[in-house]
């Protein structure tokens, strides 16, 4: 019966896109036939979907994975690939010729040229005048979020020092496709990012979207801003967005039930998904195997690895063939890959009052997640209260618990490059492959900023690459 309801909703979102789709025949200079506000409102009715889950590259490189459903003994045999270089850390690989397309990129910049038509043809669509503001400020965060991915993957870590003069991304605000997006630094992506998701754009938005994981409303707005401002080491000016993010839809999944069910049932509709994004397939982890490193960082008791069964080291064995490395296996999953969600939004809330000194806040909002992960946990608040921690202390804990929270999203992969560019937290990976030998990745390693297709650059001439072998 749920299959059949899963294929009545698929079907007809399917038809609602495909009606809209044949409006957006391109006429010269990128113009469509949509003219009304309902034909407009459509096309931010879509289901995000970016081709390439996180896992096989974000989380190879990071050390969360070793990819999906993948033979570690065949990548490293085949040199000349990039889940090569990405499971070996070989930086001499040439990532820039064999980067001939990109399926997450070109999604990307499709979703980026929809909300472009509603900003530019709403002013003049014939419809209900009181909700045009609402639909062009959603347009414009949904962009911003997307270019704040974009940046985050195929460019250096923002640092304030050197991000006037780092390579950035083209930044696409208009519908003109015969003019030539030029590749903006680091500094002035993140300029346009911010006027994109600023206090007026999100105070725009709807309070709430009815729990529509398709739709961005005011607690998104709040959570794109936090997370771009974290992101740039602005931690007292990421706090409040994070706070009012989670005031405004602070849910948190429930897994205990898992103790009963036995099943980790994940649905992109659960009401603590803000805006649901997923990757290549709809099941997610499902097929990741997670590096020997990664395995091992469930806390005891935690419902999903320890009750679910779905985290499963024959399974991880049988297709990596290393020991020690745990496989997914659970199409009932559908976790929020590329989107935002609360509970995630509680471990950047939670970093940022730790980074600003109220380290006790910071532990119970992690507390607060970890209650409905983990039978009898400890409470790091507890801990706190009976030996003070430091900074440096608290953010280790917390980091363990969302790196198990972040599995199978682009989290660990941002959380990386940002803890990277900071002496007390950056580190050299280590990834043990056993008889495969161990392989190591510096946090200055070129392998951190993934290339532009070959495909884009063609056509492009100012999207050199931000890397250099």
């Amino acid at each position: 019966m749920e299959k059949i309801k899963y294929a009545v909703i698929l079907i007809a979102f399917m038809v609602g896109f495909m009606a809209c789709d044949d409006q957006l025949d391109i006429i010269p200079k990128g113009k469509t036939t949509l003219e009304s506000v309902t034909d407009l409102e459509m096309l931010l009715n879509r289901e995000y979907i970016f081709n390439t889950d996180a896992c096989v590259d974000l989380g190879m490189i990071c050390n969360e994975s070793l990819g999906q459903m993948s033979s570690v003994p065949e990548m490293l045999s085949l040199t000349n690939t990039l889940s090569y270089a990405y499971l070996s850390y070989d930086e001499t690989v040439d990532r820039v010729t064999l980067a001939q397309d990109d399926g997450r990129y070109a999604a990307a910049y499709s979703y980026i040229n929809y909300m472009n038509i509603v900003i530019d043809k709403m002013p003049e669509a014939e419809g209900d005048e009181s909700i045009k503001p609402a639909l062009v400020a959603e347009a414009r965060i949904i962009r911003a979020y997307i270019h704040w991915l974009l940046v985050n993957i195929h460019a250096t870590q923002y640092e304030e020092s050197t991000a006037s003069t780092d390579g950035g991304i083209a930044y696409c605000d208009n519908t003109d496709v015969s003019e030539q997006k030029t590749k903006l630094t680091v500094e002035e992506t993140y300029r346009r990012i911010l006027e994109d998701c600023s206090d007026e754009v999100i105070n725009l938005l709807p309070a709430s979207d009815g729990d529509n994981v398709l739709r961005a409303d005011r607690a998104f707005g709040n959570a794109v801003r936090a997370k771009v401002l974290m992101q740039m080491k602005r931690y007292d000016e990421a706090l409040p967005y994070a706070l009012q993010a989670l005031s405004l839809n602070g849910k948190i999944e429930d897994r205990s039930i898992i103790m009963e069910t036995y099943a980790w049932t994940l649905q992109p509709t659960i009401a603590n998904n803000y805006v649901y994004m997923r990757g290549g397939i709809p099941a997610c982890p499902t097929l990741e195997i997670l590096s020997r490193e990664s395995s091992v960082m469930f806390e005891e008791g935690d419902y999903v690895a320890d009750y679910e069964g779905g985290w499963n080291e024959m399974f991880g064995m049988m297709f990596s063939g290393i020991e020690g490395c745990k496989m997914y296996f659970g199409w009932g999953t559908q976790a929020n890959s590329y989107g935002i969600n609360s509970d995630r939004m509680y471990y950047t809330a939670a970093e940022c009052y730790i980074r600003t000194g109220e380290i006790r806040k910071g532990l119970e909002l992690v507390d607060r997640v970890r209650n409905y992960r983990v039978e009898d946990y400890q409470s790091y608040t507890e801990l706190y209260d009976t030996q003070p921690l430091s900074e440096e202390d608290a953010i280790s804990l917390m980091q363990k618990s969302k790196w198990v929270e972040c599995i199978g999203s682009y989290e660990n992969f941002f959380d990386c490059k940002r803890w990277n560019s900071e002496t007390k937290y950056s580190r050299t990976i280590t990834r043990d492959l056993g008889e495969y030998g161990s392989y190591f990745i510096s946090p200055n390693s070129p392998l951190w900023i993934l290339p532009f297709p070959a495909n884009a650059t063609r056509y492009n001439k100012s999207l050199t690459q931000n890397f250099t072998n």
